[in-house]
């Protein structure tokens, strides 16, 4: 047998593929095992972002943690004037300026310029910074102002504006206005034709498409969403191939366990409407097929085509997770995978050079469009490949799938497993989509042996594991869906035809896996004592409905976690994982095989994690625990700081030294914050400076005479300040802030209070009437929950619907759709502490 020169895939080929073969035929002999030991990692959690990753020399996202101002270009139209509209929709809850260029001084009637050199030394000093926003519409009313030689002059000031602050790597976004629906001045219309290619598009990385939104108003809200929902995909944290660090960018879990996105094959993007919102209750993205598409040869078309998707799944979403924006989150955004499919590659669009080069400048309008999934065929030349990954991985955020489909013939185990290599493109794709043709049924688990093969190979060579997607094409291949767990193409009973032969809907398919075994329900619970009051069964109960998974959530509610670990629930098969909470933390932490670090540096665990892992030739269950609770707090926090955080001088005033105060101390220590604690018992709080560094102050006064107070520390640094406020302290306290800690104009912190009953607090109550961002406990309640649900399924989470769930039932608002509120039953609910 040829195994490509390497020793290792022979045994592999030998040995490991009947392992697999005796798990998988018939009724499923050993159910389960060779996915958790194999297909799945024992924890999302792992080494630090990148640490196998061969390609760490290469840029990440450049607008990662941005701080500079972004920049809109394009021509507004006659009545639109969509530009200054837009500029103004990003201040609304924000505090920035409009920045423009070019102005009419009516004084000296004449047109005054802001010269580049300025404009980046006002940048530089922070004079201008994230969200500013600098303006450059050609169609500005200024140039009305002007003859013909001071327009030249205004044009060329312009264009060198913009392709300067492109050149110092600001983040520019083209608002691309169809100028015959939108009523656009013939004078506009001719300069946006001229400088289309050579200023617009090249002077920019994003793009929006608008038609006449901006003069009806129809739809203008959504044109404001896709534009938030640009720069949100735009700063967000690059995605490194092979990591599965949690994330909201993590390849592992947005194509994860039970994941599905839905293959469309309409001509007309507009006919997918009346199927959208069936289609969103079981899938995780939709695939936008852009050789399929009409329009598949215009770029505004296709890009307002992917808006017009998003727009009509933004009010059925369920499955999705969460894109954090500007200090909060958008809920609605229906990831997309964008493919150009080859005829070669089972597609419609032409494979001669021409058409391909083509291609390659269609998959760049994807990363335009800001899309979540880009699907790469990895059979094409490898510079036009190289150069269109250069510029996702240094500009861009979206993940890459490379893809390879063999279209009517069979091909060898061993030449799968080479098509899973060369879908990894050098390392650098963060997912492998392998399609395969079969002559015989009997050869439907060719594309799954290859898959697991091909990821055992990448992990004895150290190189970053990528989730493998293994499907064979036609009706002879439908059970190779049933198999592979990431990502499956699917597609749905509303549809009046499907995208392809061999597809089945998300529905059949989990219904296959559950009656094949190829998974089992699981049990989880939340563990503690007097938890009546608890949330968690109705949050993670609505989560397992959203996503389909059967699995069951209960209340365990015991003295001791002795009594826990003797009970047929936590010895069963069935056992997935817990919650959990008061007074069991700390106590469970010696029944447990592995710790986290944040687990490990917080000293307690709010997450049980059980999983098989093939351990010495074996599999056996292992218990992991993980702290979850204080990516509750860091997540909010993290959004409303934005990075913009001084740690020489920024404070994070903890209020208690409980459990819950060692997780906000993590957090500060994260946040890169200074921590101060404050409690009734210093000792306490001295325990937590020891640990988690910091000082302990005897009181709040703002005195700096006074040794011992608040006011003095901060007087010792001329520049501190109380950035965030984090209180452990019982609602019942009713305890309030000295005022001059929240009135101060220029220092004013966020305050977050961890109870989640009442809804608002004294302390919350106080700080919103000051004019203070506030984080209420029920945000860390959903937030530590979808780390749970994601640790335990490996699969991102239903934000919204986690969200609604926990408003609904500690009193922030009454759930518009009564779906979530009725998917589990409940019984009454009376929060009150943190769990």
């Amino acid at each position: 047998m040829k195994c490509f020169g390497n020793p290792l895939l022979l045994l592999l080929l030998v040995c490991f593929v009947p392992l697999t073969l005796s798990f998988v035929h018939g009724v499923f002999g050993r159910p389960n095992k060779q996915n958790k030991g194999i297909c799945v990692s024992a924890s999302l959690q792992t080494a630090p972002r990148g640490s196998s990753d061969p390609g760490d020399d290469r840029p990440g996202n450049m607008f990662f943690e941005y701080d500079k101002p972004v920049v809109l270009l394009g021509c507004s139209s006659a009545a639109g004037d969509e530009l200054f509209r837009l500029a103004r929709s990003l201040q609304s809850s924000q505090i920035g300026e409009i920045v423009t260029v070019a102005s009419y001084d009516e004084k000296k009637c004449e047109v005054s310029m802001m010269g580049t050199e300025a404009l980046l030394t006002a940048i530089a000093d922070q004079t201008y910074r994230w969200p500013s926003v600098i303006v450059l519409d050609f169609a500005d009313k200024v140039f009305e102002t002007a003859d013909s030689q001071r327009v030249e002059n205004l044009e060329a000031h312009l264009i060198d504006v913009a392709k300067v602050l492109y050149e110092n790597g600001l983040l520019s976004l083209y608002v691309n206005i169809d100028p015959v629906t939108s009523n656009m001045r013939e004078v506009a219309k001719a300069r946006k034709t001229r400088f289309e290619d050579n200023v617009f598009v090249r002077y920019s990385d994003y793009e929006i498409c608008l038609r006449d939104e901006g003069s009806n108003e129809e739809g203008w809200e959504h044109i404001e969403w896709e534009l938030a929902r640009a720069f949100a995909r735009a700063k967000l944290i690059p995605a490194v191939p092979g990591d599965k660090t949690r994330s909201a960018n993590t390849a592992h879990l947005t194509m994860g366990q039970h994941t599905f996105f839905l293959s469309l094959s309409f001509p007309e993007i507009q006919q997918v409407e009346p199927f959208v919102e069936e289609m969103c209750q079981d899938v995780d993205a939709m695939e936008y097929r852009a050789d399929l598409l009409s329009c598949r040869d215009s770029r505004f078309d296709l890009l307002y085509g992917m808006q017009l998707l998003r727009r009509y799944c933004r009010p059925h979403v369920q499955r999705v997770p969460a894109l954090p924006f500007a200090g909060a989150v958008l809920e609605d955004v229906m990831p997309i995978v964008y493919t150009v499919r080859t005829q070669n590659q089972a597609g419609t669009y032409p494979d001669d050079d021409e058409s391909v080069a083509r291609m390659f400048e269609m998959l760049q309008w994807g990363l335009r469009g800001g899309v979540e999934v880009l699907d790469v065929e990895s059979a094409w030349d490898a510079l036009k490949t190289s150069e269109l990954l250069d510029s996702a991985e240094s500009r861009y955020s979206s993940l890459i799938l490379g893809s390879h489909h063999v279209v009517g013939k069979t091909i060898s185990t061993e030449e799968a497993v080479t098509l899973f290599q060369q879908c990894a493109l050098d390392g650098r794709s963060h997912g492998a989509k392998v399609v395969l043709s079969i002559d015989d049924e009997s050869k439907d688990r060719l594309a799954y042996d290859a898959s697991l093969i091909a990821s055992e190979l990448l992990k004895s060579e150290g190189k970053p594991e990528i989730p493998n997607i293994s499907l064979v094409l036609g009706d002879k291949g439908s059970f190779s869906r049933v198999l592979n767990l990431p990502f499956t193409p699917v597609t749905h009973e509303s549809l009046p035809f499907k995208a392809a032969p061999g597809q089945l809907t998300a529905n059949e398919i989990m219904t296959t896996r559950l009656l094949t075994k190829v998974f089992k329900p699981k049990k989880y619970a939340i563990l503690g004592h007097n938890i009546a009051y608890s949330v968690s069964p109705q949050m993670h109960g609505a989560a397992f409905a959203a996503t389909k998974l059967p699995h069951e959530y209960i209340r365990v509610d015991v003295p001791t976690v002795e009594e826990f670990v003797e009970s047929d629930f936590f010895k069963s098969d069935e056992f997935g994982g817990t919650s959990v909470t008061i007074p069991h933390k700390q106590a469970i932490i010696p029944f447990l095989d592995v710790l986290t670090d944040a687990a490990k540096a917080i000293g307690s665990v709010n997450t049980v994690i059980a999983r098989e892992e093939f351990v010495d030739e074996t599999f056996r269950r292992v218990l992991s625990g993980d702290n979850t609770d204080w990516r509750g707090i860091f997540n909010p926090l993290n959004r409303l700081l934005g990075g913009d955080v001084d740690s020489s001088s920024d404070y994070a005033l903890i209020l208690g030294a409980g459990g819950t105060a060692r997780a906000a101390a993590y957090v500060a220590s994260e946040l890169g914050l200074q921590i101060v604690y404050y409690n009734r018992t210093p000792e306490k709080a001295i325990e937590l400076a020891d640990k988690f560094g910091g000082v302990v102050v005897q009181n709040l006064d703002a005195s700096a005479k006074n040794e011992g107070s608040l006011g003095h520390l901060l007087a010792s640094h001329s520049e501190g300040k109380v950035l965030v406020v984090i209180s452990t302290l019982p609602a019942s306290v009713n305890f309030e802030l000295p005022t001059w800690l929240v009135e101060d104009e220029s220092k004013k912190p966020i305050v977050f209070d961890v109870n989640y009953k009442p809804y608002n607090t004294r302390l919350l109550l106080q700080a919103e009437e000051a004019g203070c961002s506030v984080v209420r406990g029920s945000e860390m309640l959903w937030e530590q929950g979808v780390g749970q649900f994601e640790l335990w399924t490996g699969r991102t989470a239903p934000y919204r619907i986690m969200k609604e769930v926990v408003l609904q039932n500690c009193g922030g608002k009454q759930v518009e759709n009564d779906d979530c509120a009725t998917v589990v039953k409940s019984d009454a609910i009376i929060p009150e502490v943190l769990e």
